[in-house]
């Protein structure tokens, strides 16, 4: 037996010895000089047919790469593949040229490579380049599929992970290519997904209990991950089930990677199933509080101890009230406004004083450091704290006493100006848990004169004086499409989908909101200049907003300045059309498109100038409001109450290297809970068309784009990528045009344009498709009142929403 049949021989157990060989291969063919020339060649014979033989490229030895990363002709980076693609993706290499990004296409450029590997990279000169482009449109089922449906959740998803850009020029040095030639760190996880289905006869022949193992194509749910081979004597079980597959090598002579499943999570398409599939691919922790965090909570019929009532400020004299979304049970906040003697306000907000029953570092705090957030799916919640806390000891339910942490301060109610402000650890008892509508509906019914109606008046007037403030000094008004479901009262099936409704109660909280946090930013950063948790957004991206400029340009607006959040705001204002109300959401919308994500960062890592909030106009600002789904905010009341000499400073905040990666862990989760809310209205948006059947209905364009167009449907308040024919479409980048290659049709930006939605499930990846017809003929567009007459009509039919707490989070 050679030592080449040797290796195959136990390549089960040892997946990398075809790696070792082919180092060892070239080894041997250099540097040989004092071998017998014909034993070399002999040598070099046999590796070369075992390298031949091999679908990938060998990796490199450690000490080569070190080698070449330090002498520049290798460069260091991390893999992200592009949205909805196995077959290429982009590596940032911060040495080569102060962080070029290098694009790697095709199965052996990547060399084995998934997205999140830490991969060293070679660049390619242009020969190779061209020959890379010539290979970029081959494909192979086997490997990997690409998804060609685009969701709203898609979309938003690229402006962090990326879409895929057009192919390069050969020796275009601006986007260089290259090729993987080692992995330093390798990213693997547990992936959901389905085994793609057997023929009809091995289904028969491992049917009955046979134990044979079968090889199956197990597909990801993540189209950026290829497909991975695994052998299970479960195959029948696990037809026709999302289950959990984790890769256990990738040898060079393998086309895809190996593994085994470890888990299956249902039946795929059931609602249930696919809420899982959706948590667990965004990382969501949802296993069961342990024993040691329970250990940490009070008695169920905890209260407070008149010592501890005694310690704090008593305002349950005021008439204090929350104004939430219907069903919302985490109640964090709460908000009072009375007359002062001397003719002034006072206004309260009153948030959960969680920090009261989650120590610093105990069992329940570290549980809380890892979730870091609360996530919403349309149908169901996971909490970042037990529900003791989540919905009853913390939750500021109506007429309980409960602690919190309050902000008062004295306004002017001519003009909102705040002449004092104070900081206390409080009791209160709520005068009642209202939701948006009820609250509205008091404040607009004139014979209503209760002095908690009163209080909700007050605080409006001064809510609009304080929003016209913001708005004066840059604050924007940005719209985006919010979705929810009507679910049937028995099924929980989506039985409508629509647009959140929005009512002014909903600013006034929201503004009130804004005042506790940027109070509480102004005095820890003042109190804390070293380690206050704030929270930044940095300026929009220039090169968006010079594309959205043009864009405007062609429907008459020539004056869209963007130079500062004033310019911008100001733009926006001049950016109307009073006949087309979707004009002027979509605006907004696109601008929102254009805009950085905010960031909590400790203040000590970062220059002051970059300390201001973009979006809000204000130079300080943090998450103090909702501790009760926010680690952040937990973080906050401990910094303020030791600002107020209520503690001292927790340990974690002196320590720089762990505040920083605890606020990068909450921003990850963050970014997490965002994706998998949006991948839950997606599976939502699937169901309700999976259950109705396809429909035909108007849309607007929100941008064009070479593969299709994004359009907004206002009919169900959801966005995508309709498709086209591409081969019979030609693409203007720089006009944002599209335009039939027999001249009759030119699509632009705002066009109106008839679209069929439907649900699909190729590769049993559940979407909703969207595919162009026709551009709306003039007796098919609905002005915005007729649309909403037509939306009335519709909710009568409808059973009540369950599930608007969701949009809280």
């Amino acid at each position: 037996m050679t030592i080449f049949e040797y290796v195959d021989s136990v390549r089960d157990h040892f997946p990398t010895a075809g790696e070792k060989l082919a180092s060892m291969g070239e080894d041997m063919t250099a540097g040989d000089e004092d071998v017998d020339n014909e034993v070399n060649m002999d040598r070099r014979r046999k590796v070369a047919k075992v390298v031949d033989t091999s679908f990938y490229p060998a990796h490199l030895k450690q000490i080569d790469l070190v080698d070449g990363i330090k002498k520049k002709r290798f460069f260091q980076g991390t893999l992200r593949m592009f949205m909805n693609s196995c077959f290429s993706g982009a590596v940032t290499c911060h040495s080569l040229d102060g962080g070029k990004e290098v694009r790697i296409g095709g199965r052996k450029n990547l060399n084995r490579a998934v997205d999140g590997d830490v991969v060293v990279v070679q660049l390619l000169s242009a020969a190779e380049v061209a020959q890379s482009l010539r290979d970029r449109g081959k494909t192979d089922a086997d490997f990997g599929t690409t998804s060609q449906v685009t969701t709203r959740a898609d979309i938003l998803a690229e402006k962090e992970v990326g879409s895929e850009p057009p192919p390069p020029k050969a020796g275009d040095s601006d986007k260089p290519e290259g090729r993987i030639v080692g992995i330093l760190k390798r990213n693997w996880r547990e992936y959901a997904g389905t085994l793609r289905p057997l023929h009809e006869e091995r289904q028969k022949e491992l049917a009955g209990g046979n134990a044979a193992k079968a090889d199956r194509t197990f597909i990801p749910l993540d189209a950026r991950v290829p497909n991975v081979r695994i052998a299970t004597r479960h195959s029948s079980n696990l037809e026709g089930q999302r289950i959990v597959v984790v890769i256990d090598s990738w040898d060079r002579d393998s086309p895809n990677p190996k593994g085994h499943w470890v888990r299956i999570l249902g039946p795929v398409g059931e609602r249930d199933t696919e809420s899982k599939v959706i948590l667990h691919e965004h990382g969501v922790i949802t296993r069961e509080f342990s024993d040691a965090v329970l250990k940490c909570l009070p008695a169920a019929d905890y209260y407070p101890s008149p010592e501890e009532i005694a310690s704090r400020k008593d305002l349950r004299d005021r008439i204090v009230c929350s104004i939430d979304p219907p069903g919302c049970k985490d109640i964090d906040d709460a908000l009072h406004c009375r007359k002062l003697e001397n003719g002034n306000w006072e206004v309260g907000v009153h948030i959960a004083d969680v920090s009261h029953y989650v120590k610093p570092d105990s069992a329940i705090d570290e549980e809380a450091q890892q979730r870091c957030t609360t996530v919403y799916l349309v149908e169901k919640r996971t909490d970042m704290l037990p529900s003791l806390l989540t919905t009853d000891l913390c939750s500021l339910v109506g007429h309980r006493d409960r602690l919190c942490f309050s902000c008062l301060w004295e306004v002017k109610p001519d003009t909102a100006e705040i002449v004092n402000v104070e900081f206390c650890k409080a009791i209160i008892c709520s005068s009642g848990a209202l939701t948006y509508y009820q609250a509205q509906a008091m404040h607009d019914d004139p014979n209503d004169k209760t002095e908690l109606t009163e209080s909700i008046r007050r605080l409006t007037i001064i809510a609009r004086l304080m929003r016209a403030a913001r708005n004066a000094n840059g604050a924007l008004e940005l719209a985006s499409s919010e979705v929810k479901f009507e679910m049937d009262s028995e099924t929980h099936d989506p039985t409508d989908v629509k647009e959140y409704q929005k009512v002014e109660m909903m600013k006034v909280i929201e503004e009130f909101m804004l005042l506790g946090n940027r109070s509480v930013a102004d005095h820890i950063a003042k109190v804390f200049p070293a380690f206050a948790v704030l929270r930044r957004h940095p300026p929009p991206k220039a090169d968006a907003l010079k594309k959205l400029e043009a864009v405007l340009g062609q429907q008459g607006f020539k004056e869209f300045k963007f130079g500062s959040n004033l310019e911008l705001a100001q733009s926006l204002e001049r950016a109307t059309k009073p006949d087309d109300p979707y004009f002027n959401v979509l605006v907004r919308t696109l601008v929102c498109r254009c805009m950085n994500q905010a960031v909590y960062f400790p203040t000590g890592e970062c220059d002051p100038l970059d300390f201001p909030h973009y979006g809000l106009a204000i130079d300080r600002y943090t998450h103090f409001t909702s501790p009760i789904r926010r680690y952040a905010d937990v973080l906050v009341h401990r910094l303020l109450a030791a600002s107020l000499g209520l503690w001292a400073v927790p340990p974690m905040f002196t320590d720089k290297e762990r505040i920083k990666e605890q606020c990068g862990t909450i921003n990850l989760k963050k970014r997490n809970a965002d994706w998998s809310g949006r991948a839950s209205v997606e599976l939502h948006t699937y169901l309700f068309f999976e259950k109705n059947g396809s429909q035909e209905v108007d849309s607007v364009v929100i941008r064009c784009r070479k593969n299709g167009i994004q359009v907004s449907v206002p009919r169900f308040g959801i966005e995508g990528v309709a498709q086209i024919q591409q081969e019979d479409w030609n693409f203007d980048d720089d006009e944002e045009v599209l335009s039939s290659k027999d001249g009759k049709l030119k699509i632009k930006p705002f066009d109106h344009v008839w679209v069929r939605i439907e649900a699909t499930k190729k590769d049993f990846r559940l979407k909703t498709e969207l595919t162009f017809l026709e551009m709306t003929p003039a007796e098919k567009w609905r002005p915005a009142h007729e649309d909403a007459k037509i939306r009335q009509k519709v909710e009568a039919e409808m059973f009540p929403d369950r599930l608007d707490d969701a949009m809280a989070g």
